[in-house]
């Protein structure tokens, strides 16, 4: 999968491009996302996970690191942390319903292009 994406000009006002893919029957049978990525140049993203729900429900996410050189990333749900961030509860696992690729003003300036390659997404079972 591939993002091409142009961020916003002007001040960051919450500008961002998402790769997002339905989960279907939530995770909750597992405990990490395992993925390979590139990107055209050094940059961070976001992986997030978001529950179900309307009125842009809270997401769980960490910021990963990618760069030209394909590489496969492993990314537990331990280590996963809420947005926004006052929020408490346990990620509800088995209510996931997508796994999204983020790219925004919090790791890219307004007004980036760029190109972000996505492969192999498996989930990771649990132990």
């Amino acid at each position: 999968m591939t993002l091409r994406f142009t961020l916003g000009a002007g001040r960051p006002a919450n500008q961002f491009a998402a790769l997002v893919g339905a989960v279907a029957d939530g995770v909750a049978r597992y405990d990490r996302v395992v993925f390979s990525g590139r990107a055209d140049r050094p940059m961070r993203i976001d992986v997030e996970l978001r529950p179900r729900g309307t009125d842009n429900p809270p997401r769980w996410q960490r910021s990963v690191y990618l760069d030209e050189s394909p590489r496969t990333m492993t990314i537990p749900f331990a280590d996963l942390r809420p947005l926004p961030r006052d929020v408490t509860a346990p990620l509800p696992l088995d209510a996931v319903d997508a796994l999204m690729f983020v790219v925004d003003t919090n790791n890219t300036p307004p007004g980036t292009s760029g190109v972000v390659t996505i492969g192999r997404v498996a989930w990771g079972a649990l132990h």
